[in-house]
């Protein structure tokens, strides 16, 4: 099949608990193939419910791959944070956070550690220190399971750790593991960088993924970042990685995929 777009792209959604038999979710993805997606960032109730060759296998059916497991919506149903001050609760975090990488069977597909991460802290230095003893936990289980984690950095409003794309870079050099990478979402620099092209052409070589989110959160071409320029400069830096877009919904979900599939499609022409 010819590739319509330059960079692998995906959709960040949540998989049904009923998805072998939900119609609506079937249409989703027989559209995404339609129009030239490659794969889906999957948020789960909870990845254990789930069979993870079961469901790469339904995603197939459709020519979609399984791109990354997104654990925000499981963080958030079950209370995880890996910056927990409290020290059980730190360790609940990190036990569920390998457990998911461990869900993974396939060296293609990724976890991303963003809510996981933890909320907003009164005391942000302590936070930070115990995110840096979960990682410390956490990467040489993916080390050994050959799964790639994705730290995102997100703005100050939602964690105390690692907001900028540098804070998480130095976090993760400091582990020493291949395993480990940054991950940078566009609405989050919107907020936390001063100059996002900038950290995006000292980045964008090293990045295997890379988040579209517009500056109200909602899909691409639907705020006022100019995603045209990021995407030029992501041409002339190298990067040589994925894609996705993530968002919330403006006016309906196929309305909103609609408008930001034709604002994108010139943009990541092959």
């Amino acid at each position: 099949m010819t590739r319509r777009f330059r960079y692998p792209l995906s959709l960040q959604t949540v998989l049904p608990d009923d998805y072998g038999q939900n119609e609506e979710f079937a249409s989703l993805l027989g559209w995404l193939q339609q129009s030239g997606y490659w794969g889906l960032e999957l948020n789960m109730s909870d990845p254990k419910s789930f069979n993870f060759e079961a469901v790469r296998g339904f995603l197939s059916r459709f020519n979609l791959e399984l791109s990354m497991l997104a654990t925000g919506f499981t963080a958030g149903r079950l209370g995880l944070s890996l910056s927990d001050p409290d020290e059980n609760g730190r360790k609940r975090a990190v036990a569920k956070c390998c457990e998911m990488i461990e869900w993974i069977r396939h060296p293609g597909t990724g976890v991303i550690i963003g809510r996981l991460k933890g909320g907003p802290a009164a005391d942000v230095a302590a936070a930070r220190r115990q995110f840096a003893r979960s990682l410390a936990e956490i990467l040489p289980v993916a080390e050994a399971q050959k799964v790639l984690v994705l730290v995102e950095a997100t703005n100050r409003r939602e964690t105390a750790v690692a907001n900028t794309v540098d804070e998480a870079a130095r976090l993760l050099g400091a582990r020493g593991f291949r395993c480990a990478a940054v991950l940078p979402d566009t609405y989050h620099m919107s907020i936390e960088e001063s100059d996002m092209l900038d950290t995006l052409r000292r980045h964008a070589a090293q990045l295997p993924s890379l988040h579209l989110s517009d500056d109200n959160r909602c899909f691409p071409g639907l705020g006022s970042i100019d995603f045209a320029r990021i995407i030029l400069l992501l041409r002339e830096a190298g990067f040589a990685g994925r894609v996705a877009i993530e968002g919330n919904i403006r006016r309906d979900l196929k309305s909103d995929l609609e408008a930001t599939t034709k604002y994108l499609t010139p943009l990541l022409a092959a």
